[in-house]
């Protein structure tokens, strides 16, 4: 009996270690599969409500444990005409501006098995007040002066020529615009009309240039035997009634308001609603003359007043010539067709600014065929394209260029006149409209005024809108930052993009597959889009390796960026490890088209604006960029501000941590020397980074988040002290068994 205590003892303690070593497995598996849960975006996921990723995932407008406040500061220019004449800069920091912001995932789509997970993210900021935050400032009343992102855009895709070449590019549009314009119907059915009393009062000063009187005139018009010989014959156009007396047709002739020659009468002729005049004194038409007389005046205006103006015309003589080109020799005759007068003034509804002709212009006259090339965009030579125009600039520049002009059939005479109308073309048109719609009360331009909000969220670019103004108004937008407030407005405008879920694959669990719709960025070479999201890691990555780089995807950096560990810490019981963004990131990469350490370039990413990103207070820039924006006091600001996140290495979740950085407008150029590209309306410094704002956003887990992690490390500790205890009581009781077994061995062996 004493060796049955040892037979028993020693499977014990093999089922006690046995029962460890399974519940350490089998604890370690739950956990994980929880852990998972926590992670793994999809709907359903059996995760807990508070940290379910997928309510994470939809939005957080409702969600009390994921509730998002940015502040904000602004930096106001205070010497705004200075920089325009090519000062430096002086900025101030204002603010905070405090908003709570709202995040909202639509029209989102699980794909390749739930793998994958395509979807809008749509983006809300609402200014929070004093009574929400103590101590923020309103930046819906807040005004300020700030770089222009939208005009520095202009300028970087309109060339090296700069603003020269924005004012070409408005220039040619307009000429396009009038050439399009008159070179219509629309044009022939405003013009005709306007021309006929003009036509009628041609042939009267014709008849009394010859010594003969109205009298003469009526009587000749009135005589049935000069009927086609006589172009404004009353019978060329039919009968007139009986009674329609010479005194009657002498007063439709004379200055009289309502006359066929008033030109101010021809809308009631058009619409017939001159009527009523014509029955009056001192015209006193009876219903049957008034109905002859509008006849008469239409059908002038529709056959003898477009042969009439053709018959002069040596072009038209030879060759036909439409209603519709008369619009083109209104352009290019130095006379026009009405004796001078311009379109603008003879359809002022149009809205062409006077004069819009080259003719008038320059007093010197094109052919049509000349005026057909000018106004051909598929033409070397044209004025109707920025590129057109400016080489015709370029031309006249050397006499080389200038007979190439006359080798393409234009006289000198001509040539000259061609300069003359563009400068004229951007005097009168662009540079005005630049003036009064651009630069006035600093609405646009390099530097522009507005709200803080406004110049956050919801500016609108007059160049823009100029330059852009038979698209939608979404793209005249100039702010940095995207508040689009309708559900309907989001679904137009926001790009889909997508990210793994983690379902099949957890080390993928909510990384980036795509941003603004590519797989690849645009900079100097195509960066595949990588890396983790920056508020879940892949669950027991910095559990398995404590030591482990961290490579976060950032929308708000439009790149990569390397975290390294900073330290690790506890937090009521859970620990963490605290990451912040590694130097290496700032620092020049031509890759990036990062020529400036700690600047950022994302002008390639935002279509062309350039924008520049930089820690918040410019951290870590040259001493010199600070002095340059008016900003020095900033050189030595020693105010935490940085990106960090403190991840907690089993869950891969960051428990706590801050989004931050800075937008920067920036000049590129020669330090001290003027940008080429600032060269007609401003006159702006190389070399100079124009602070516009930095914000801030602290997440932190909430209490409840806090209590079900630190639920999951007490589970583990009594699972690992459990574990402990049942394998140092399974071992010993297996090795005093053993050793027991052993000692019986050598009993009767006779060792003892």
């Amino acid at each position: 009996m004493k060796h049955i205590g040892r037979f028993v003892s020693f499977p014990i303690g093999l089922v006690l270690i046995a029962v460890g070593i399974i519940i350490v497995t089998v604890v370690h598996n739950v956990l994980n599969d929880e852990f998972e849960k926590a992670a793994v975006v999809i709907p359903n996921n059996g995760a807990d409500e508070i940290v379910d990723p997928w309510i994470r995932f939809i939005g957080n407008e409702k969600d009390p444990n994921n509730e998002r406040i940015y502040k904000f500061y602004a930096y106001n220019c205070t010497n705004p005409e200075d920089v325009l004449k090519g000062e430096l800069p002086k900025y101030e920091e204002v603010g905070p501006y405090n908003y709570k912001y709202v995040y909202e995932r639509i029209n989102y789509e699980l794909y390749d098995d739930e793998e994958r997970l395509k979807f809008q993210l749509w983006k809300r900021y609402y200014p929070l007040n004093q009574t929400q935050i103590n101590g923020t400032r309103d930046p819906t009343t807040d005004t300020i002066y700030h770089f222009n992102l939208a005009y520095a855009a202009v300028l970087e895709q309109a060339g090296p020529l700069g603003e020269t070449a924005v004012a070409l590019g408005m220039a040619a549009a307009y000429v396009s615009q009038v050439l399009a314009t008159l070179n219509s119907q629309v044009f022939v059915d405003m013009a005709l009309p306007m021309m006929t009393p003009l036509l009628y009062g041609q042939y009267l000063n014709a008849y009394i240039a010859q010594g003969k009187s109205p009298i003469d005139f009526c009587n000749d018009l009135l005589d049935e035997s000069k009927k086609g010989s006589i172009p404004l014959s009353f019978y060329n156009f039919g009968v007139p009634p009986t009674g329609f007396a010479s005194a009657q047709c002498q007063n439709l002739f004379s200055a009289t308001t309502g006359s066929i020659i008033d030109t101010n009468s021809y809308k009631g002729y058009l619409t017939g609603s001159i009527a009523t005049t014509l029955a009056a004194a001192p015209f006193s038409f009876d219903s049957d003359s008034v109905a002859f007389v509008i006849q008469y005046w239409t059908l002038t205006k529709n056959n003898i007043v477009p042969m009439s103006i053709k018959k002069n015309i040596p072009e038209c003589v030879t060759s036909t010539c439409t209603n519709n080109d008369l619009g083109l020799l209104q352009w290019a005759l130095a006379d026009g067709l009405a004796n001078g007068k311009s379109v603008a003034e003879l359809a002022p509804t149009l809205g062409l600014i006077t004069p819009p002709e080259f003719g008038i212009n320059t007093g010197v006259s094109l052919s049509l065929a000349q005026t057909k090339v000018l106004a051909s965009e598929k033409s070397q030579i044209n004025l109707v394209t920025p590129t057109g125009m400016g080489t015709i600039i370029t031309l006249l520049k050397t006499p080389q260029g200038q007979q190439q002009l006359v080798a393409a059939g234009f006289s000198a005479e001509q040539v000259g006149a061609l300069g003359v109308y563009i400068n004229a073309m951007l005097s009168n048109f662009s540079d005005a409209v630049m003036e009064s719609k651009v630069f006035g009360k600093y609405a646009g331009g390099p530097i522009a005024k507005h709200t803080v909000h406004d110049m956050l969220f919801n500016a609108i670019d007059p160049l823009l809108a100029l330059l852009k103004k038979d698209e939608d108004p979404s793209h005249w937008k100039s702010s940095p930052l995207e508040n689009i407030q309708t559900k309907e407005e989001a679904e137009k405008e926001l790009h889909f993009d997508s990210i793994f879920t983690g379902v099949g694959d957890i080390g993928k669990v909510s990384a980036p597959i795509t941003f603004e719709n590519a797989t690849k960025l645009q900079y100097q070479t195509l960066i595949p889009v990588s890396g983790s999201f920056a508020e879940q890691l892949p669950p027991n990555y910095l559990f398995d390796d404590i030591e482990a780089d961290v490579n976060v995807f950032t929308e708000e950096y439009a790149r990569s960026l390397t975290f390294y560990k900073e330290f690790g810490g506890d937090f009521n019981g859970i620990p963490y490890y605290r990451y912040r963004v590694k130097d290496e990131n700032w620092q020049v990469n031509q890759d990036y088209y990062q020529t400036i350490p700690f600047l950022m370039n994302l002008t390639s990413i935002k279509g062309g604006a350039p924008a520049f990103l930089s820690r918040p207070r410019m951290k870590g820039l040259a001493p010199g960029y600070f002095y340059k924006a008016g900003v020095e006091e900033l050189i030595n600001d020693q105010e935490d501000l940085d990106v960090f996140a403190d991840y907690e290495p089993r869950s891969g979740k960051a428990i706590h941590g801050r989004y931050s950085l800075q937008v920067n407008g920036y000049v590129p150029g020669i330090d001290g020397e003027k940008n080429p590209s600032y060269n007609r309306y401003s006159n702006m410094r190389s070399d100079v980074i124009h602070p516009m704002f930095w914000g801030v956003n602290v997440i932190a887990a909430t209490d409840d988040q806090v209590d079900i992690l630190t639920k999951a490390y007490k589970v583990d500790s009594v699972r690992y002290a459990l574990t402990t205890i049942l394998i140092v009581i399974g071992g010993f009781l297996s090795l005093v068994s053993s050793g027991l077994f052993v000692l019986d061995i050598f009993e009767k062996k006779g060792y003892f």
